[in-house]
């Protein structure tokens, strides 16, 4: 199913949770009317809404969202979307005149109920750069990565950091939440969690397995996972149960300690 369909539904079923989607891909969407949409969900949701971004990465899926001739250019896409999307929802009339947008001064209906907007996180592709330039200039709440080791993330904030450095910016990687995509299914039987097998196995194990993994990614920073179900052979029913344990029996030891 496609996510932000589902948002909507998920604000009338929910009154405590925050909801979004990990990444929308910037390319895919018409900047204003994405940050008209994003503004009208978080009326819908009472200002829980989180919001994340980024350009994207693969060829074949820009061509079925009729944006191939984006792709060269899809982080270029995503700047003028933040501007965008800041402009919109801080001004009662906003204009712009970009490469991918270009309007005269126009209203766009109603605001966010967050202010001055929801936080937005932005999908680092493992570019400390390009990260940290986005992080400094649009004021962003978050990095977004996705099946990250703990070492990993440590090396990812400590490159993301010198280059805040080099910028002279007074945010710091502290300031941020920093969240990865990671599988999670708890087994009966141990896993390989070696990074070797990283590529499904980080969050899938033991529940002793996962209280451990869960205090070496805190150690390393990381403040927001995001848990995914995995996409085959798991019933829904067996990813809910996982979550009721994960908060009630694991996440207890994590803030532990």
């Amino acid at each position: 199913m496609q996510g932000w369909p589902l948002i909507p539904w998920l604000a009338a079923k929910t009154s405590k949770v925050r909801i979004g989607m990990s990444i929308t891909d910037t390319p895919y969407r018409a900047p204003a009317v994405l940050a008209a949409e994003l503004a009208t969900t978080d009326h819908l949701c009472g200002g829980r809404l989180n919001v994340g971004v980024g350009a994207g990465w693969m060829p074949e899926e820009f061509e079925a969202a009729s944006a191939a001739n984006t792709f060269r250019r899809r982080h270029a896409h995503v700047r003028e979307t933040l501007e965008i999307m800041q402009g919109i929802w801080t001004n009662d009339l906003f204009e712009y005149h970009g490469e991918f947008a270009d309007f005269e001064p126009c209203g766009f209906g109603a605001k966010p109920v967050q202010k001055p907007h929801p936080p937005i996180f932005f999908s680092g592709l493992k570019d400390p750069k390009r990260s940290a330039s986005r992080i400094a200039k649009y004021n962003l709440s978050g990095w977004i990565g996705i099946q990250d080791t703990p070492a990993e993330l440590q090396q990812w904030r400590a490159a993301i950091q010198g280059e805040l450095d080099q910028l002279d910016s007074p945010r710091s990687m502290d300031d941020l939440e920093i969240s990865s995509m990671i599988w999670f299914t708890i087994t009966d039987e141990e896993v390989d969690q070696t990074d070797n097998g990283k590529a499904s196995n980080l969050l899938v194990g033991t529940a002793q397995q996962i209280t451990d993994m869960l205090k070496r990614y805190q150690e390393a920073g990381l403040t927001m996972p995001m848990l995914w179900p995995p996409f085959a052979d798991v019933p829904v029913s067996k990813t809910l149960d996982d979550l009721k344990r994960l908060k009630e029996e694991i996440m207890p030891k994590v803030e532990a300690g």
